[in-house]
Parts: structure tokens; sequence; C-alpha cells
């Protein structure tokens, strides 16, 4: 599932449609072999309400990777809007200090900015992004506002807000970080995919003795399914690389000319 995660949507909804498809054809050709043979009055003899608890099932287990999804998708804006409000804070901070200092903030700023989206964007795209990794910039930023005696009164506040403004930043990395390890697990998606099958079989045995209403409501549940499936990949990782994912604008626009 992560190669198809990593590909585009359009590419993420061909593929599932077209392996949903295809699986129903797989069912609906075996079907059709078995209805010429005595085994179809058996087969036939399976009640529709045997749906019943496979849908609700398969709802409820769509339902909840569902909710998980779409709250990863929120948390990622959010981690990221608290990451470039603080950064902000601390260049406007950064503008009451010393000039050396605010030079300093400013540059280490720069080059955190610049880490980000150059190295460890890609590195949460491909889940290889780690805590154990340093913030160099907001360490040296951190070190510039801790590196002078503040004179006056509205250094030392801008001082200590600058402080507090930097671990913020901080504190929003390492849940940004934690955040883009997170993924419907493949037990999840056999689950899934299980259950669809079993719900695509009932549906074939239900219908052997009609192909034309066999077929037409195995394509509405393919159907159905493939746009539950194509929802869940294209949002399943804000920070992955493909689909619609959380892209370091916002940090981007913050940056300090």
């Amino acid at each position: 599932m992560l190669w198809i995660e990593a590909q585009s949507t359009p590419v993420i909804t061909v593929l599932v449609f077209g392996v949903c498809y295809m699986l129903a054809a797989a069912i609906f050709c075996l079907a059709t072999i078995l209805s010429r043979r005595p085994v179809a009055q058996d087969l036939k003899a399976v009640a529709p309400v045997t749906l019943t608890p496979l849908g609700v099932i398969l709802g409820l287990v769509m339902v909840f990777l569902a909710s998980r999804v779409w709250t990863n998708v929120d948390r990622a804006g959010e981690y990221v809007g608290q990451e470039a409000g603080a950064l902000r804070e601390t260049v406007l901070l950064a503008d009451s200090l010393p000039p050396e200092v605010r030079t300093s903030v400013r540059q280490a700023i720069q080059r955190h900015l610049h880490f980000v989206e150059s190295e460890e964007w890609p590195a949460m795209a491909r889940r290889q992004a780690s805590l154990r990794s340093i913030a160099g910039g907001l360490v040296e930023a951190l070190t510039a506002v801790l590196s002078f005696a503040p004179l006056q009164i509205n250094q030392q506040l801008a001082q200590q807000r600058a402080v507090v403004a930097i671990e913020h930043a901080l504190e929003a990395r390492r849940n940004r970080i934690r955040l883009s390890q997170a993924e419907i697990a493949p037990i999840q998606w056999i689950v899934i995919i299980v259950l669809a099958v079993l719900i695509q079989i009932t549906l074939a045995m239900i219908h052997i003795g009609n192909r034309l209403a066999m077929g037409i409501t195995m394509f509405i549940f393919s159907t159905a399914i493939a746009v539950c499936l194509v929802l869940l990949m294209v949002y399943d990782r804000p920070f992955g690389a493909g689909g619609f994912v959380t892209k370091p604008t916002v940090l981007r626009d913050i940056m300090p000319e």
C-alpha cells in the first residue's frame, strides 16, 4: 500500500478502481462458471440478510479509519501552523535585541527553514525522519538569544519570550515528525480487503441465477468500495509523497529576508 499511496491522486484513483473492478470481474467469472453446475442451486439459497453483518462490520472499520485519517490531516496543518507562528514570533522579537544577536537569530532560522524544506520534509515523506535528529538552526537561534545579558527591561522581556517561542517551535517540530510516522496499518488494509471480497462473493451467490443483476450489484459495490479506498489512501499520510499532502508553504512564507 505504501507504493500506491506514494503516487499522485489520479494514479491512485486509477489503480484502486482497476484492482476493485478486476477483483469483481474475477468473482463474476467464477460465479458464471458455477452457475452452470448443480452446486448453483445450493449457492443460490444464501439469504440476502447475510450481507447485513458484513456491511455493518465493513462500515464500522471504514468509519474508524476515516475519522483517524482526517484527524491526522487536521493535526498536520495545526502543527505546521504552530511552528510557523512560533518562528515568526521569534523573528519579530529578535528585532528588539542587539543587532549582532538579531542577525544571528535570523540567519539561524533561515538555516532551519532551509533544512526543513530540503531535507526534513523529504525524509518525512519517506517515513525516515527521526526525533533523534537535532534541529541545528533552532539550537543556534536559542544559543544566540541566550548569548547576551539584557541591560534594558524590553530586551529582557524580548529575550524571555523569544526563548519560549523557540521552545514552542521545537515542540511543534517534534509533533510534526511523530505524525509523519502515522499510517493505516497493513493488517487494517487486509481486513478491509477481506470484508470487501466476502461481500462480493455473497452478492455473486445471491444473484448467481441472474447474471445481469449479479453484474450490476457487483459493479455498484466495487465502485463504492473503490471510492472509499481512494479517500483513505489520498489522505492517509499528510506528510507523505502522494495524494493530498501538507506542504511547507506556511514555513516558507515566514522566512526572513
